[in-house]
């Protein structure tokens, strides 16, 4: 996957042991699945040939003063004594036997759904959790495509694992054992010349199985990316159809398209020539059977009903090996979707939290950079930065697209940690706080604001979901959205769209700055542009930023000259150093960067007021 760690190679026996670890809790499923997945196809498997020989060798062709311990069994039990009772009666045994088998399978289905239902929940409750805790640098370089595919295809792998893999090992497993004891019993000689076709088949379906198995590898793979383009038409949508890259967008779509249906159709050939050359190397083994079974009955060797059960009996082995191929190709198929898997829970924490990290409590707002550095891979975006903002001051960040202002305040709350130097609050390593105190400590509004699909009060209530109506409407209030929200038509138990798209841009920032305030930080990083608002929206958000200012220790990524003027302290940022500090006006003076900031801004504007 884009982005992921190349050096995330753990052992196939790890992930092996991790992949059984998820069944511990549930061992006692699994040795039902077990039990009756044996009675579903085992027994019947076993038993019935059995049965099919005693009706050859003592009822229809009988031996001549013979007679066998099972018939004489049945008979004491059931007082009949003809030949055509008895062959009823075993008629009826192979029909319980099927009935039987009917109940197992019932069984084993239900059992089965269970176990991996179960593993599956565990398995994407802590690929979730894991997700939502990961570092923004990962995030910043994973395609959500291939997130989504590692969710679905990937488990889906997972499921075979559990469902089928584990599961089968035991029960052909078993199967295999019983049958050719049962034929050494018989026929040692024929037994052995049962068994060396065994191993051509075995070889020649994992030959099968590898092909296969790389296909489905890279179809994988290329179905991640064909998810990811998916995503990126969805979300990119408005930004698509203003640049009329339509056709962009679908070309792109189309050759991902064709890749995928080309590896699928590959996988389909190998799959359609392997069956009948399959058919063709049992049916050489289940003739050279016959042919030499054939001899031994001549002989008089071998009754024909036991010739019988060997034909019947070596289909039935061929069964469990071809079994044992395929199981090799799910397992290493597990392997590589639970290394994709257990990647994302395992890479990206780049933000761990300290062993003993500690609660900040009565927090003053005082935040300082010393000599901090941070680097995007090897790409260093900050470069020896100290800065000190004292509780209740307001620090204006104000440089050009890639300067390192939004970086720089992005590391306060450690949604990025520093790679040099450290950021305090009121004295402390944030990385020596817990994350939820100093995130619930650190606000941030910033540009791109998100609204979920959910009721108004939700979203406005989300870092605070206990808050009463009082505070959430006191909140709305100052950040001047409550008097819009009655007209809505269920008012503040209003469902916004997906991404609140039946909100307008104003809006969602104002219900974003409403959640804000809800949660009362004591430092508030704020992204100050409003652009694309209407005058009258911008009015009603500049109000509600003010309302979120007052008594709060802010740093405020902006470019407007009015937010810098009414700032206790400005810093420029060029190249990811700090090239200059002061107020507004000592800037003016000072520092021809700022100046030219300021007048593009000022042109821009005037521009802007002129079209």
């Amino acid at each position: 996957m884009q982005g992921t760690s190349s050096g995330y190679h753990p052992s196939d026996w790890k992930l092996t042991k991790r992949l059984l670890g998820y069944m511990r809790p549930f061992t006692g499923i699994f040795l039902g699945i077990v039990l009756t997945a044996f009675g579903r196809h085992g027994v019947y498997a076993l038993v019935v040939p059995l049965i099919i020989m005693l009706i050859i060798d003592y009822i229809l062709l009988p031996v001549p003063g013979g007679d066998h311990w099972f018939l004489l069994l049945l008979r004491g039990l059931t007082g009949v004594q003809s030949r055509e009772g008895t062959l009823a009666l075993l008629c009826l045994l192979i029909v319980v036997l099927a009935v039987v088998r009917g109940f197992f399978h019932v069984a084993h289905i239900t059992l089965r759904a269970t176990l991996s239902q179960r593993i599956l929940r565990v398995m994407r409750r802590d690929f979730y959790r894991a997700l939502i805790h990961k570092s923004f640098s990962y995030l910043d370089r994973v395609m959500s495509g291939q997130i989504i595919s590692r969710v679905t295809s990937d488990m889906g792998a997972i499921d075979l694992f559990y469902s089928e893999t584990v599961r089968e090992v035991f029960r052909h497993g078993m199967q295999l054992l019983f049958t050719l004891y049962i034929l050494s019993s018989v026929d040692p000689e024929l037994t052995l010349l049962c068994c060396l076709p065994l191993p051509v088949i075995f070889l020649f379906t994992s030959l099968y199985s590898g092909r296969v198995s790389g296909y489905l590898s890279r179809a994988k793979s290329q179905f991640g990316d064909l998810s990811g383009i998916l995503v990126e038409g969805i979300v990119g949508h408005k930004l698509i159809a203003t640049h009329g890259r339509e056709a962009h967008i679908m070309e792109r779509f189309r050759a991902e398209n064709q890749a995928y249906v080309e590896t699928s159709l590959g996988a389909s050939l190998v799959q359609s020539l392997y069956r009948p050359s399959s058919a063709a190397m049992v049916a050489v083994g289940l003739a050279l059977v016959i042919f030499v079974g054939g001899q031994h009955v001549a002989s008089g060797t071998l009754t024909v009903g036991e010739m019988v059960l060997f034909g019947i009996y070596f289909t039935q082995l061929v069964g469990p090996v071809r079994m044992f191929a395929r199981l090799v190709m799910f397992y290493q198929d597990a392997l590589a979707s639970a290394r994709r898997v257990f990647e994302v829970m395992d890479v990206g924490e780049d933000v761990p939290e300290a062993p003993d990290a500690v609660e900040l409590t009565d927090v003053r707002g005082e935040v300082a950079f010393e000599g901090v550095s941070f680097s995007y891979g090897d790409r260093e975006t900050i470069s020896g930065v100290s800065l000190r903002v004292e509780p209740g001051e307001k620090v204006a960040l104000v440089g050009h697209v890639g300067s390192g202002k939004t970086t720089l305040a992005e590391l306060v709350p450690r949604f990025y940690d520093v790679t040099g130097g450290r950021v305090t609050l009121d004295g402390v390593d944030v990385r020596d706080v817990k994350l939820s105190s100093l995130r619930r400590s650190v606000g941030m509004v910033l540009q791109d604001v998100y609204v979920f699909s959910d009721t108004i009060r939700s979203n406005i209530a989300f870092g605070k979901p206990d808050a009463s109506d009082e505070e959430v409407e006191a909140a709305a209030s100052a950040a001047q959205i409550h008097e819009f929200i009655p007209s809505l038509p269920d008012g503040y138990r209003t469902v916004v769209g997906e991404r609140g798209v039946t909100l307008s841009g104003g809006q969602r920032q104002r219900l974003t700055i409403a959640r804000t305030l809800l949660t009362n930080p004591r430092v508030l990083i704020l992204d100050d542009s409003t652009s694309n608002v209407d005058a009258e929206t911008e009015t009603l958000i500049r109000r509600a930023i003010d309302e979120l200012l007052r008594g709060r220790t802010a740093i405020i990524i902006t470019q407007r000259a009015s937010t810098c003027e009414a700032a206790d302290k400005v810093i420029v940022m060029e190249g990811g150093r700090i090239a200059a500090s002061g107020t507004h006006r000592q800037l003016l003076q000072s520092s021809p960067q700022y100046r030219r900031l300021i007048e593009s801004q000022a042109f821009t504007m005037e521009a802007d007021g002129d079209g």
